[in-house]
């Protein structure tokens, strides 16, 4: 059965709203007789009976109450449909009595007496109705405030809130951290076909495996830290919090790689997962340009390594540089000595001596 509200204003002040509304509409009938203004008048009229009935509301519900809403706005669903919805009396110093059965929730307009769960805390558990994801609702109590003088009965109500059963919502990442091209995953509920997750305002590569859970790909991002990550989907986006990307590793097949002048040498280079569609390239510097030949590395999309040759051209000592966005740099020590037929095709005179390997000229 439908509630029947009461009016919390005083008396006076609900007659003196009414004058004044009776007074500006006859002075609108007046205006109106006026050409030309007739339309005019017609929309101030409906204005002012609009901002009247929202007045009537406030007055309904006491949004200055002693009532205190714990319910959250959305609750997620669950499977047996019971929701619990709590409230507290918070007196403010006032000296009040509250009998039993004296508090109330009132859902959609059927009223409903709320169990008494502490000293001045209330709840109800609520059965939602079948396909209903939606619900207003406010509080009301009756009590008795006491003074020196005397003893008051009165009613309070809440504001009006409105309930939400959310059938789609994020728990959390299995793993709030990761690698680029790293494998995540997404759990929560309501998740469709088509939703995507990105991280640093980077779109992840997302694939949907149930309603319950997404997974995706943290994608290559040039600095390692913690990005902001979301949850996009045509049914509006939902902020995931802080994801945070770890720096990889490069890994190569040789520490250090001696080689002589003029001669290749292969050098593999891999890393800890499967390259993303693109592959990674991987940038080689060295300090020494001179004694070293040798072209940029990429690992294919789907590898996981590479392959490159290493030439060694003039004699000396150098350092490989191999960098990646998202990855820590890799450092390859190289000696590069002068091949043995450079010294087939030196003269030796009779006084000379090569000196630890190599021949010095004075």
């Amino acid at each position: 059965m439908g509630h029947v509200f009461h009016d919390c204003k005083e008396e006076n002040d609900g007659v003196s709203a009414k004058k004044q509304l009776n007074l500006f509409l006859a002075c609108a009938f007046l205006i109106s007789s006026i050409p030309g203004v007739y339309f005019v008048a017609m929309k101030v009229e409906r204005i002012l009976a609009i901002v009247f009935s929202l007045a009537c509301c406030c007055s309904v519900f006491g949004c200055n109450s002693i009532i205190r809403n714990d319910t959250p706005e959305k609750i997620p669903q669950n499977s047996s449909e019971i929701y619990t919805m709590a409230m507290t009396v918070v007196p403010n110093g006032r000296d009040i009595a509250i009998d039993e059965n004296s508090a109330r929730i009132v859902i959609d307009g059927e009223v409903h007496n709320m169990n008494k769960s502490g000293t001045w805390e209330y709840t109800y558990d609520y059965k939602r109705p079948p396909k209903k994801h939606r619900a207003s609702y406010y509080y009301e109590v009756d009590y008795v405030e006491k003074s020196r003088r005397n003893e008051r009965s009165k009613l309070d109500r809440s504001c009006l809130y409105d309930l939400t059963i959310a059938n789609r919502y994020v728990i959390g990442f299995e793993s709030g951290r990761g690698i680029p091209g790293s494998l995540c995953t997404l759990i929560g509920r309501g998740f469709e076909d088509g939703d995507y997750i990105e991280i640093g305002n980077i779109k992840c590569q997302t694939t949907f495996i149930s309603p319950n859970s997404l997974s995706f790909t943290v994608p290559m991002m040039e600095t390692r830290g913690k990005y902001h990550a979301r949850l996009v989907s045509d049914n509006g986006d939902i902020g995931l919090g802080v994801f945070t990307v770890d720096p990889m590793m490069l890994y190569a097949s040789l520490p250090k790689i001696e080689l002589s002048s003029g001669e290749k040498q292969a050098l593999s280079v891999s890393i800890d997962f499967d390259a993303p569609e693109g592959g990674i390239l991987i940038d080689v510097t060295t300090n020494v340009p001179e004694s070293i030949v040798m072209d940029d590395i990429l690992i294919p999309a789907g590898a996981n390594s590479a392959v490159v040759m290493v030439q060694g051209a003039t004699s000396g000592s150098a350092m490989l540089y191999l960098t990646a966005n998202g990855f820590d740099e890799l450092k390859i020590p190289v000696k590069v000595v002068p091949s043995s037929a450079y010294y087939d095709n030196l003269s030796f005179e009779d006084n000379d001596e090569p000196v630890n390997g190599e021949f010095l000229t004075l």
